[in-house]
Parts: C-alpha cells; structure tokens; sequence
C-alpha cells in the first residue's frame, strides 16, 4: 500500500486549458518574501513562517491548480524512535481529529521533503503510523517533522455557490455544474461538484461526499462551466522545505508548493526528467499560459532546456528563469515505472 499522495493522471479525458498565474499577497509585505526568495533577505529572525493568502482566477474550461499555502502544523518536533513504519516522538500526545486526514512532512535529514498522508486512526499516543517505511527512505532518530491537516473540499473552495459570491457554480447535477477532478492513484480522477443544497457529491450520481481531503503534493483540476468571473483564494502558511512526490508513466498534475520564485530553472525538475535527442523520448514539462494553452518544455541530452516548438535552441538561464512556475504543472513521463519528482523551494525560504 503506497501513500494517496503518490498519483499518476492519465492523458485521457484531459483537456488542458489554462488560466492566469496566481499571485501571492501575503499578510507580510509581498515585497519582502519575493526579495527574500530572490535576493537571499534573511528575515528568519524577524517573522515566523509567511502566512498569507493566494488568488486564482478561473477560466472557463480546466484550470490546473495546487495548494502553494499550507494549513499550520497542529504538531512538530523530532523523532525518538523510528522503526520501520512506526514513527514516535516522545514529547508529543496526539490528539487528532477522528476521521480527518494529515499530511506528515519531514523536514530535516535524508528524508528531508518526503510527505506522507495519514489518517487519524494510525494516529496514536505519541506514535504515527505511517503506510510506507520511512526508514528504507533515509528517515532516523532525531530528523524532524510538521504535521497538518489536509483541507477538504469545503474548506478549500466554501460550499457558497458561485451566484452568492462563492468559487463553484453549483448545480442540481454534474451536467450544469462545475466540477473538481482529484487525481484517484489509479491513473484517473475522482470527480465532485457542489450541489445547490451545499453539499459536495460525486459527479454524476446523488451520493453525498463530504469531507474529501486534499494533499498538497497533488495537482487537481477545476472545471469551470459557465463565463462568469470567479476566483480560487487559499490561505495558510509557506513550506519552507521542497516537497517529495512520485510520477508515472503518463501525465502527471504536479502542485508546485511554493507560492512564489520557482521558475524552470530552479524548481529542480532537471535530475528528475528523462532527457532525450529530442522532445520524442524526452519527458516533457507542460506550463499553462494565460491564451489557455500550454508551453511545453524538455530537457535536451545535452544538459539544457529546450521549448518543445523550437527543439534545436537551447534556453539560456535567463531564458529558463524566466518560466515561471506557478500552482500546478503536467509532467509528461515517457517511460514505464515510476520515479521520484523532487521539488524544491526557492533557495532562501529556509530563512524565512
């Protein structure tokens, strides 16, 4: 059993549309953290970790997005004792709330970036249990950890209808309505809409599904029906650690994490990738634009970056800085089996 947050999206039903680039306002000056993250400002000692908020414009069509603000850790510290699945950090008493689910980060050490998805049951004592062995991942006594609670649905986007100045047009149905596809690990999506009783149901029956979670290292999709203006805003804190996943074979729908300063050239997709001759064999990077279509980039064999419409020039570092990337991106993986997807945070949000 592998954790959910390791999934993979088939091309199938993907119709990749896109919307604006996000933007970070942040209850501290946006100036600060984006000259931080740029220009190495350690304002560490000054603030706690960055909470503020991000809005997302929605187009009409699919928009891909991910979770870049975090909710605050409801516990942290370091492992005494680590066996196997078995993670225990004595000074701690768990509380979790029954039936929610948690994301465990670990944040130092060789395992630094893995995430696992927990839920409340294998939540105990001192004791988390987790689905996969950490230890065969590099975690040890003594590295440390966050763990937060993944927000729902509800929590995410509000059941308010997008007529009362909520993010969802709602529906009596999935036909009129928009829908949230969440990746299922099986190489498709789960889909839900908001019905007009302000539930959330899974698309195309009357079944009420409250309460689905949502991990931050997936991507998800949003189908937006109608024109009518509405906007996504996410609120919480900044990770300041890169963030583990794993991508298969296929089209992969990758949050980014970081709210702001990832671009192609820093985000670390590069030792992840499978490089090729040409864009054929090698994996391909797709980031939206504004026209709601997709750039699409490779990395070359001989070690650059190349813009899949122009695959003899490489990018120069200012040409690859310049990629922004933002929300959620497609990995397109050539090859069979799985690998890791290391994302990193901008250089100085460790600072932060």
């Amino acid at each position: 059993m592998t954790s959910r947050y390791q999934r993979s999206i088939s091309s199938t039903n993907l119709n990749p549309l896109n919307k604006p680039n996000p933007v970070m306002k942040p209850f501290i000056p946006y100036s600060l953290l984006a000259a931080a993250a740029a220009c190495g400002m350690a304002f560490g000692q000054a603030y706690t970790t960055p909470v503020g908020y991000v809005t997302s414009d929605l187009s009409q069509g699919f928009n891909a997005l991910g979770l870049t603000l975090q909710s605050p850790s409801v516990a942290s510290g370091d492992f005494e004792t680590v066996t196997g699945t078995a993670l225990t950090d004595s000074d701690a008493t768990y509380s979790p709330a029954a039936g929610r689910t948690f994301v465990l980060e670990i944040t130092s050490g060789t395992a630094t970036g893995v995430i696992q998805e927990v839920p409340a049951a294998s939540i105990s004592g001192s004791t988390i249990t987790t689905s996969d062995n950490l230890q065969t991942m590099g975690l040890a006594a003594g590295d440390t950890y966050k763990l937060r609670v993944a927000p729902t649905l509800e929590e995410i986007f509000t059941t308010t209808p997008l007529s009362g100045g909520g993010v969802l047009n709602a529906g009596l149905s999935s036909t009129g309505a928009d829908i949230v596809w969440i990746p299922n690990g099986s190489g498709g999506y789960d889909q839900y809409f908001l019905h007009t009783s302000g539930q959330f149901r899974r698309a195309t029956t009357t079944t009420a599904t409250p309460n689905v979670p949502v991990i931050y290292a997936d991507g998800f999709l949003v189908q937006k029906k109608g024109a009518t203006a509405a906007a996504l805003t996410v609120t919480g804190e900044v990770k300041t650690v890169g963030t583990n996943s794993v991508i298969v074979q296929g089209f992969n729908l990758v949050s980014i994490v970081a709210p702001v300063g990832l671009n192609l050239f820093n985000a670390g997709l590069e030792d992840d990738v499978t490089a090729g001759l040409s864009a054929t064999g090698a994996d391909v990077v797709w980031v939206q634009r504004a026209d709601l279509g997709y750039n699409k980039y490779f990395r070359h064999s001989s070690g650059n970056w190349r813009f899949v419409d122009a695959p003899s020039v490489n990018l120069t570092q200012a040409e690859a800085e310049a990629v922004v990337l933002s929300s959620g991106i497609l990995v397109q993986r050539k090859a069979a089996g799985a690998v890791n997807l290391d994302l990193k945070v901008p250089a100085n949000y460790s600072t932060l």
